[in-house]
């Protein structure tokens, strides 16, 4: 299960929350204890995905204000369009709590209907967190929303709700500029903020010259949001000459993620951005110089000297890996870079070494990859194997496949041992599926069903799918009947990975299963009534850089953090390591076969919820929706884009300078909870 990110509870539990829960009815509301058990049934009717709605309408006409915000952000995040009409008339609701989630769950629908585009419009000019949850619910609609955003960023709104609307403007293709950019000359220093994003983020060439303007801006986020926007593929020919000196500035910038913001959008550059490129390859700061590696490749070309100059600067794993893949993207290939360090990483005990030759080779030419990826094919550790695999998966469906081994390799892997091996090599086949495979697939889904990850299940049922839809004329009578003879999966997951294939239209999607009440119940009383109450949980990482201490968020998020906190107290975070290190965008832990493709062996629900991410925000990884196990990430900067999509269930209270200097590899000492 590939970065997991998902949560258990859904989504209706998830805003019954103080921090998110605005101003409540009433002082003498607020003080009575939350309904143990109204929370515990939204809980479980969210965790098995049930639009109860005569559960929700009980609970909107409680006198609990928390159950009454629950019920509301659940007719979202259970998709109650049934509802649309009880949501918009939530939005006016004395209880900003309830109103704010009658925003979000809009949003969480896309309901663009006009009266829904509409009532948030007037939403605008309420209370403030309403407003701002209606400017993001408008974002999530689009399209539709489009003309509405674009008028009302013409007219005075409070800052926070003009910046909700910039934010959501930064979702439209294309964005439009000529509403944004005026708001780059804005007195408040949060709009010029999210103006920068809402034109740097998606790159749009329309507000490069505005960018230019507030490169230099004292908000380091604006200036990181400028970087990004001064790419190539925005500037152009025409404004390259003045976005490249910018980006020269901000690649030297007081501030680690505006240099590698900078030192990403220098990659389009080539060789002009060369001496730059090489000056952040030996920055002070780790991340900034694995970044400069990642955006070389372009810049050096085939100069193998100053390949090779590059990797004395820097003896770090992580670096060197990052430069590594650089230099095959450029046809500079290990063994020719430092003949030494390729024999060393190929023959290396560690695992991770081995399988850097093989992710270098994934940018090479199809004749070098092979080279490299074929020995790797049989190397005794799984995670070895299935980064070979995916060096060679762009190869599978090449011309020359049929000449050469890969495909034939990439077959022989659905037998291999390790479960995403094996989901690696059915996913790369699965481009030019065939009749002819599909037995060899067909095996290979019937050995998974021994697997404790669900990834080659899945890819085995991608790959039936899409041999349906490219050669049905081939199917056998004898390979129909094996597929109609298949058992429907008890995994959702599975079953939609095949849906659309008619011999398989008996895997009938299978209903959630729910907990027994009482679960649900020990999970409010231990988790969501403390938080409610103003006592959230606390979780202590203990890692190689030092301590972060996370404030869990028990009342937005409980069947989540109810997950975290168990999996801790097991001992599952100890030792693990920090597999995925992207420079100024988010730290993943969380996985203990260390390769990014590990979990718990089961999957818990989304747990949606208004909690936004913020630099320090703790989310839960995922592979698609409801897949979210044990892996987890710390965002290293604000990422709006990921607001409303993944589970927000923590935050770093504290260490948030440890944070910043995590480098991929980094080791989780322990994880203390209470």
């Amino acid at each position: 299960m590939r970065p997991p990110l998902a949560s258990l509870a859904a989504a209706a539990l998830t805003v019954a929350l103080a921090a998110c829960a605005g101003r409540a009815a009433g002082a003498g509301a607020a003080a009575r204890a939350p309904d143990a058990r109204l929370l515990a049934e939204l809980l479980r009717a969210s965790d098995a995905r049930r639009a109860d709605t005569l559960l929700l309408d009980r609970a909107l006409a409680a006198a609990d204000p928390p159950a009454r915000r629950a019920a509301a952000l659940a007719l979202g995040q259970l998709r109650v369009g049934a509802r649309v009409a009880r949501l918009q008339s939530l939005l006016v609701d004395p209880d900003t709590g309830v109103a704010a989630n009658a925003a979000f769950a809009l949003g969480l629908l896309r309901d663009s209907t006009p009266g829904t585009l509409a009532a948030l419009q007037r939403s605008l000019s309420g209370e403030p967190v309403v407003a701002t949850e209606a400017g993001w619910a408008m974002g999530e609609i689009g399209a539709p929303a489009r003309a509405a955003i674009a008028a009302e960023l013409g007219v005075p709104h409070r800052a926070p709700v003009t910046a909700a609307l910039l934010v959501a403007a930064s979702r439209l293709r294309p964005v439009p500029v000529d509403a944004v950019v005026p708001h780059l000359r804005s007195d408040d220093p949060a709009v010029v903020r999210a103006a920068a994003y809402a034109v740097g983020r998606p790159r749009d060439p329309g507000g490069v010259r505005a960018l230019l303007q507030v490169a230099q801006a004292a908000d380091a986020e604006t200036r990181s949001y400028a970087a990004r926007g001064l790419a190539r593929a925005a500037a152009g020919d025409s404004l390259a000459t003045l976005a490249l000196p910018a980006l020269g500035r901000l690649a030297a910038d007081v501030q680690p993620h505006v240099r590698i913001a900078a030192l990403a959008s220098l990659s389009g550059y080539g060789a002009a951005a060369r001496e730059m490129l090489r000056a952040g390859a030996r920055d002070r700061d780790a991340n900034v110089r694995i970044a400069a590696a990642q955006a070389l490749s372009t810049a050096l070309a085939s100069d193998t000297a100053a390949w090779r100059q590059l990797w004395s600067a820097d003896t770090g794993f992580m670096y060197r890996r990052s430069l590594a893949a650089a230099a095959a993207r450029a046809g500079v290939l290990l063994p020719a870079l430092v003949p030494s360090a390729a024999h060393a990483w190929q023959r290396s005990a560690d695992w991770r070494y081995r399988a850097a030759v093989a992710d270098a080779a994934a940018g090479a030419p199809p004749q070098r990859a092979g080279e490299l990826a074929l020995p790797l094919l049989r190397d005794p550790d799984g995670r070895v194997r299935a980064a070979a695999y995916a060096a060679l998966a762009p190869f599978a469906d090449s011309a020359q496949s049929q000449a050469q081994p890969w495909r034939r390799e990439l077959l022989r892997g659905l037998d291999d041992t390790d479960f995403f091996a094996r989901a690696t090599a059915a996913s790369a086949l699965s481009g030019k599926a065939r009749a002819s495979e599909t037995p060899a697939v067909l095996r290979a889904y019937q050995a998974a069903q021994r697997d404790s990850g669900n990834d080659a299940r899945i890819a085995a049922a991608g790959y039936l799918l899409a041999a349906w839809r490219n050669d049905s004329l081939a199917f056998t009578d004898s390979l129909r009947a094996a597929l109609r003879a298949l058992e429907p999966p008890a995994d959702p997951l599975v079953a939609a990975a095949a849906q659309g294939l008619p011999l398989l239209a008996h895997w009938q999607m299978p209903p959630a299963a729910a907990r027994p009440l009482g679960w649900y119940e020990d999970v409010v009383r231990a988790v969501q009534r403390p938080a409610l109450a103003g006592v959230p949980p606390r979780a202590v990482l203990y890692t190689e850089r030092g301590r972060i201490t996370l404030e869990l968020f028990g009342a937005d998020a409980p069947i989540t953090v109810h997950n975290f906190l168990t999996l801790a107290r097991a001992g599952y975070f100890r030792g693990t390591r920090f597999h995925r290190v992207v420079p100024g965008f988010v730290a993943q832990d969380g996985d203990p076969r260390g390769d990014g493709n590990g979990g718990p062996g089961y999957a818990i629900r989304d747990e949606l919820n208004r909690r936004r991410y913020a630099r320090g925000a703790v989310g839960m990884a995922l592979s698609g929706p409801d897949t979210g196990g044990s892996q987890y990430f710390l965002t290293l900067a604000p990422q709006p884009h990921l607001d409303g999509h993944y589970t927000v269930f923590a935050r770093v209270a504290d260490g948030l300078a440890v944070m910043d200097a995590l480098v991929q590899g980094d080791r989780i000492v322990d994880v203390e909870v209470p």
